[in-house]
């Protein structure tokens, strides 16, 4: 009995410590469902697509499922999804070279990279709260929302 309480009690811990994005859940199944483009975060400097081009997609559809991840046309077939925590600022300046400050994101991000079956450019997410996320699409880093 006192080692169930044990283990149960570890379990709660363990779940109060997890983001409340993550908590309970693995690492795909907190982006799971539609997710509607609200505007753009962020960019790198140099990108395939026009600021003009990429604000013509405020409205469309970001679909992530366990069979694959769509947007703007393109599909991610069969994508595994690998959850890591950075601590923002320094992260976004060593693998992206920009101030991630514009992006709203917490001081230590939840990240799930994204690799698909084929080479696709819907790469990464990053939580910004349960309903909020940021990811990364063509140079881009596009806000969205549930």
């Amino acid at each position: 009995m006192r080692m169930m309480r044990t283990c149960t009690l570890a379990a709660v811990l363990a779940a109060l410590a997890a983001p409340p994005s993550m908590a309970g859940t693995n690492a795909g199944s907190a982006v799971l469902g539609r997710w509607t483009v609200t505007g753009t975060a962020g960019a790198q400097e140099t990108t395939s697509l026009s600021s003009d081009e990429v604000d013509k997609l405020v409205g469309t559809e970001f679909v992530v499922t366990a069979e694959s991840v769509q947007f703007a046309g393109e599909k991610c077939d069969k994508p595994t999804f690998k959850q890591s925590r950075h601590n923002t600022t320094n992260f976004f300046w060593r693998e992206f070279k920009l101030d991630p400050g514009s992006m709203r994101l917490p001081d230590r991000v939840t990240e799930i990279a994204i690799d698909c079956l084929l080479p696709s450019p819907i790469t990464f997410i990053y939580f910004r709260d349960q309903r909020h996320i940021v990811f990364f699409w063509r140079g881009f880093f596009l806000d969205a929302k549930r």
